[in-house]
């Protein structure tokens, strides 16, 4: 496995410049750029990046999804079966050893003249039976190691779902938190339009106001009633899809908060070059490659010819009791080379599946380093545009609040029309609920932030 450290940019320069062969590029061929173009702190990617969040309930989420969570158990499984396929690939390279114990009875029958001769016979042997094949060319060495990348690549998968998991956990408690939220904020506009109408109504009664204002007064509560429902039914369902996330049954029972944070440090990121030994995703592809690298190999070396000794000791007589005599012993000691000449194209079309499946890993390589940083500049230059949404909607929730109050005042005075009262109540009303939804969003393209840099949710223990 030494020799490697090379071959990530190696293999994605391969991949887009068209370069001949993946152990002789050029790494400077690939035109990484020294720096990610969107604005972050400087210096490497930090692990640990769960504490930013302070919010010790989401930790105890987090570590109950790893534990329960059925994708992460079903990746794990994938590992343990890639590391006994990998001890399957390493055993054929080692001595077979085999006891037998062999019993026959056979009746020969002769003639002589016209005499019919009948014998019977039997014979009885326990043997050690040992093989071992000369690995001459390698081609044990190379599926082996091929089912040891294999192994790596289940393990590098593994890592990929934990993140995933610790990031898509995080974002649905807060998707929650913000439907918690809006919830809140459906029956606070419930409520004033409710005190509103009672006004008007009392109004009406009194001959003070119109029965018009009142109708849509009256429509806008309806209308309020109907967003309050909605809120409620996502609400529902976020709750519904967390605790499926941390393996929970889905009766919405799991308590979530009103409360998102607010996250203003920048994050390091780290060099591009560094992302493609980072991210889980892209290693996993990388040990992909190069395990299909050692198939082309092998099964290159399957057109060579074979070396097989085979021993066998052990003891032979036709009776039982005397198998254990060492005076009836017999042995056999035989070497054989075997080299295939017609097998129909079989072991050629193997050769071409093989590199065919090679060439197929690349291009997922480079696909997968390609969207890695598709991801990181992406989330990068949100961050700039999320912070300011949130702050032009600060001020936009700030101003609708005051001009509702002042549009109930002046109608009150009689100064303007109902219209106006409840189209400052809608702005206003529109205002917040979109100020609630761009503080979760920054909160979630955060997290895909932290999930497209790799870095580990939780600080590595030092040494």
């Amino acid at each position: 496995m030494k020799g490697h450290g090379i071959w990530p940019l190696a293999i994605l320069a391969w991949g887009i410049v068209g370069c001949a062969s993946p152990e002789t590029d050029d790494a400077n061929s690939l035109r990484v750029p020294a720096r990610f173009s969107g604005e972050g702190a400087e210096g490497p990617v930090a692990d640990g990046w769960m504490a930013d969040f302070r919010d010790p309930r989401l930790r105890t989420l987090v570590r109950e999804a790893l534990t329960n969570n059925p994708d992460i158990r079903l990746t794990a499984a994938r590992l343990k079966a890639a590391v006994a396929d990998a001890h399957i690939a390493g055993a054929g390279r080692k001595l077979q050893a085999d006891l037998v114990f062999a019993g026959s009875r056979t009746k020969r029958s002769s003639s002589t003249g016209f005499t019919l001769n009948t014998s019977r016979a039997n014979r009885f042997g326990p043997s050690l039976d040992l093989s071992w094949e000369l690995d001459v060319w390698g081609r044990l060495a190379d599926s082996r190691t091929a089912a040891l990348l294999d192994a790596e690549q289940a393990r590098a998968n593994l890592q990929a779902a934990r993140l995933s998991l610790a990031a898509n956990t995080a974002k649905a408690w807060y998707n929650a938190a913000e439907a918690r939220l809006q919830v809140q904020l459906a029956g606070q506009t419930l409520e004033s339009y409710l005190k509103n109408l009672a006004v008007l109504e009392d109004g009406l009664r009194r001959g003070l106001v119109q029965a018009l204002d009142v109708r849509l007064m009256r429509t806008s509560v309806e209308n309020a009633r109907n967003n309050l429902a909605l809120r409620q039914r996502q609400h529902d369902a976020t709750r519904r899809a967390l605790e499926v996330l941390v393996g929970r049954y889905p009766r919405n029972e799991l308590s979530t908060v009103a409360v998102l944070p607010s996250i203003n440090t920048a994050v390091p990121t780290g060099l591009p070059s560094a992302l493609l030994k980072r991210r889980p995703d892209i290693v996993a592809a990388q040990k992909k490659f190069y395990a299909t690298h050692r198939r082309v190999a092998a099964a290159r070396k399957e057109l060579l010819p074979q070396i097989r000794l085979t021993a066998s000791g052990g003891t032979s007589s036709d009776e039982l009791k005397e198998v254990v005599d060492l005076q009836r012993n017999v042995w056999s000691l035989a070497a054989n080379l075997t080299q295939p000449l017609l097998s129909g194209g079989r072991l050629t079309a193997q050769v071409e599946r093989a590199r065919a499946l090679r060439e197929q890993a690349r291009h997922e390589f480079v696909q997968a380093a390609l969207t890695a940083f598709q991801e990181v500049e992406t989330t990068l230059a949100a961050e700039d545009f999320l912070k300011d949404q949130e702050t032009a909607l600060l001020s936009s929730a700030d101003e609708a609040g005051k001009a509702e109050s002042l549009a109930l005042a002046d109608y009150q005075r009689g100064l303007v029309q109902i219209v106006s009262v409840l189209e400052a109540q809608r702005r206003n009303f529109d205002a917040q609920r979109s100020l609630i939804e761009v503080q979760n969003q920054r909160l979630q393209n955060r997290l895909d932030l932290y999930l497209a840099l790799g870095g580990q949710f939780e600080a590595q223990p030092t040494e």
